[in-house]
């Protein structure tokens, strides 16, 4: 369901994480710690059937108040707006934005 979700602490996502909605839906993700993710934990974009379009990167926000570290071959869509630092895993990728205070890390 679009809307705004809020997390007091950190989130480690472990499985894919289905975003059911139309082309105009919105969700943000604000969490007062830090994100990580397991290696291929993944978005999965599905329309919801009403004929409005599928949700895309650009519908999906994301805040974290301290880092996001991404793990292996993990494919991430969306805005990200990380107060401290992101660390992608090897051959992990994102499809949207990336706004940072510190270091972006690539691991090869």
């Amino acid at each position: 369901v679009p809307g705004v979700y809020k997390w007091n602490s950190f989130v480690h996502i472990t499985s894919p994480i289905y975003v059911q909605g139309g082309a105009t839906d919105v969700w943000i993700f604000q969490v007062q710690e830090y994100v990580t993710t397991s290696a291929a934990a993944n978005i999965v974009f599905q329309g919801d059937g009403t004929g409005r379009g599928t949700p895309t990167s650009d519908n999906l926000v994301w805040v974290m108040g301290k880092y996001l570290v991404l793990g292996a071959t993990c494919n991430m869509h969306g805005t990200f707006i990380v107060a401290a630092y992101v660390t992608f895993g090897a051959a992990s990728s994102l499809a949207g934005r990336i706004l940072a205070r510190a270091a972006v890390t690539l691991d090869s």
